[in-house]
């Protein structure tokens, strides 16, 4: 086990953690080597960073004239090592393509990962599923073969023949210049020229009707409703001109989590959530270990929209860019960009809830100064038009998940008029029944519905802790007096608004239906 980092200079370069072999297990980079590579030392009850010490075996440095020149070397390192504490993702394939094979005298249309030289392809695509849906559209549609040269030297028409999906050119059944024609058609609908593909279908249509072939006339009708409903959009991953990906970003202790969003022309054609140990320190640094990590073989887009922007966003744009494209890195602040990054930092909020709530109640626990973890949370709420017809709710979430046969309405029967007094009924009828407590016991409102809960707590005799969430300013006040601003965006302050919400919802739902019924 590494004891110590030994003296090291104050200076920008990059670090290596090595186990007893010399394969390097963690590289990071630091604007001062001396005071990134101590602080690995002075937290040895972090569990992944203990479990690096005991692994390294020597620490090696590489100091450079810049800290952006420390970034670029980091990159190259990483991507030669492979390192497995830094940030890895599972999936290294590339993305898959649809190919027409249009340098051979008969092209097949086929799935592909690795391109032949002369053939058009679309891609890259951004689900293998929905591409092989892909070919199997342009098969109906045009009938072009999907075999393998040595299948289709047999000359023999095979299966697809027979349900209408390719002309078998291997039995002579179709010319080869009239199936090159349907080939360069196909071609066309996956270049976006849908409308020059429907004009031919539909002249086809007409001739085959006016020759009394109805049952071919019928084909090529269902062909031309079948393009109808056939869209790129939900396929391309269209790494090109006009594309974006959005990507929001969190950092929970140890677990980093990012939401990455591909949009074209302003709308979402894919998303993917990553959930990945980290040994960086800010949610920055973890989302630039991420961006290093995720073009490193995958195809970059023009624009990348970030929730945070790394202190050195100018080098490590210019890093992806030495990849081959130009890419601007950015954060958004409004616009058709700051939609769909708000967009990504709910989904995300929504992934860390179903996929690690552990981390996410720690951090709620830290930052609200809870005595326990907030399994359960419960959220109470009034409803009511000048004084009439008063109703109650409750929501419960069970480790970041609604519980929606644990919700209650009430009925406020007996309270004096005003809100702290029917949420102080509803509270004083929930805390005597038999439910367990709840961990966490979240007020829509202010300070006067906080000291109602405190109270309605006391006097149950329960130990459980109390918060409120006012609306205009999104604040959360704490049963000690203080108050704090959750940080837009953040995933504590999602999980918060989300709980308020809910229970505003369903509280406004029962007075109205109350009411209409009354």
């Amino acid at each position: 086990m590494l004891k110590s980092s030994g003296s090291l200079p104050e200076r920008p370069g990059v670090y290596l953690f090595k186990s007893p072999s010399g394969k390097p297990l963690y590289i990071g980079k630091a604007a001062n080597l001396r005071q990134r590579v101590s602080s690995y030392f002075r937290r040895r009850d972090d569990p992944l960073l203990r479990r690096l010490l005991e692994r390294s075996a020597s620490l090696e440095t590489i100091v450079t004239d810049s800290e952006a020149d420390a970034l670029l070397l980091e990159s190259n390192l990483v991507h030669s090592h492979l390192p497995p504490f830094n940030v890895r993702l599972k999936d290294d394939k590339s993305f898959p393509y649809v190919e027409i094979g249009l340098a051979d005298e008969f092209p097949a249309v086929s799935f592909s990962r690795r391109l032949a030289p002369g053939s058009f392809a679309l891609g890259p695509l951004v689900d293998a599923r929905r591409a092989r849906r892909l070919v199997d559209t342009v098969t109906r549609l045009f009938r072009l073969r999907t075999c393998r040269e040595s299948l289709f030297r047999r000359g023999v028409p095979c299966l697809y023949h027979h349900i209408e999906r390719c002309s078998a050119p291997c039995a002579g059944r179709i010319g080869r210049e009239e199936y090159r024609r349907q080939a360069l058609a196909a071609a066309d609908l996956l270049k976006g020229r849908k409308g020059r593909v429907s004009a031919r279908l539909r002249r086809r249509m007409r001739v085959l009707a006016a020759r009394l072939d109805f049952e071919g006339a019928q084909r090529a009708k269902e062909d031309l409703d079948a393009l109808a409903g056939f869209s790129l959009r939900s396929y391309i991953s269209g790494r090109g001109r006009g594309e974006r990906d959005v990507i929001a970003a969190s950092l929970l202790g140890r677990d980093g989590f990012f939401a990455l969003f591909t949009a074209s022309g302003g709308k979402v054609s894919r998303g993917e959530y990553f959930h990945l140990p980290t040994l960086r320190d800010s949610e920055e640094e973890a989302l630039q270990e991420f961006l290093l990590d995720y073009y490193r073989l995958r195809p970059l887009p023009g624009e990348i929209v970030v929730s945070r922007l790394p202190a050195q966003a100018g080098d490590l744009a210019a890093v992806l860019s030495a990849r081959g494209k130009r890419v601007t890195l950015r954060t958004a602040s409004r616009g058709g960009a700051k939609r769909l990054l708000d967009l990504a930092r709910r989904n995300l909020a929504l992934f860390v809830q179903k996929s690690d709530f552990r981390a996410l109640g720690e951090e709620l626990r830290r930052q609200l100064r809870l005595s326990r973890f907030p399994g359960r949370i419960e959220g109470y709420d009034v409803s009511h038009l000048g004084e009439r017809h008063r109703v109650g709710a409750r929501v419960v979430f069970q480790d970041g998940q609604p519980e929606r046969r644990l919700y209650r309405s009430y009925i406020i029967r007996a309270a004096a008029p005003g809100d702290t007094e029917a949420l102080k009924e509803v509270l004083a009828r929930r805390l005597k029944n038999e439910d367990p407590p709840p961990d966490l016991l979240l007020i829509d409102g202010g300070l006067p519905q906080l000291g109602v809960a405190v109270r309605a707590r006391q006097e149950a005799g329960l130990d459980f802790d109390v918060v409120a969430l006012a609306k205009n300013e999104e604040r959360v006040f704490l049963a000690d007096g203080s108050s704090l601003l959750p940080e837009r965006g953040s995933l504590l302050r999602h999980l918060l608004q989300q709980v308020r919400d809910e229970v505003h919802r369903r509280a406004v739902t029962h007075h109205r239906k109350r009411r209409e019924k009354i």
